[in-house]
């Protein structure tokens, strides 16, 4: 079974572990919205590293399409 919790305080998030207990269930918070943390962190350390390799000029930016499809 899925219950989204949209912003759920702290004291909720915890009345909410301990009654899962009680029931022998788990809780899983997502905190990163429709993305599973997983999915988030990879995104996140992707674009840090396009953000380091344009700033060392290795990744080559476009201030318009037509300029990408003229370099194609």
């Amino acid at each position: 079974m899925t219950v989204v919790v949209d912003n759920a305080s702290t004291l909720f998030i915890r009345a909410l572990k301990e009654m899962a207990k009680l029931d022998g269930a788990t809780v899983s918070i997502n905190d990163y919205g429709y993305y599973p943390r997983k999915v988030a962190k990879s995104i996140l350390r992707a674009d840090r590293k396009m953000e380091k390799a344009r700033r060392s000029g290795k990744l080559k930016t476009y201030a318009t399409v037509d300029e990408m499809f003229g370099d194609l």
